[in-house]
């Protein structure tokens, strides 16, 4: 194990899982920025798990994720909640 508690024997195994461990708290900066109104902290975060999702594997996250993306982007907010609601169980 590497420092970072991930095993350094193969890079992809712990970029991977570094992105499984972090994706809760990724979905958690999203809806902090949504909930505190800063639309355009929540709509670069949503980009980041966009662009994460797609290069791990999980495009049904990074599909939602570009939803949101968008939302935030076009002050559309109605399914901003479902969204969330909908990567949450993604990850469980």
């Amino acid at each position: 194990m590497s420092d970072s508690g991930f095993d350094s024997g193969d890079p992809v195994a712990a970029a991977i899982a570094r992105f499984h461990q972090r994706y809760p708290a990724r979905i958690d900066e999203i809806e902090a920025a949504w909930k505190a109104g800063d639309y355009a902290a929540a709509e670069t975060a949503a980009h980041r798990l966009k662009g994460a999702g797609g290069t791990f594997g999980m495009e049904e996250a990074s599909t939602i994720a570009y939803r949101l993306e968008r939302a935030f982007a076009e002050n559309r907010l109605d399914g901003v909640a479902a969204d969330i609601a909908a990567l949450r169980a993604l990850g469980k």
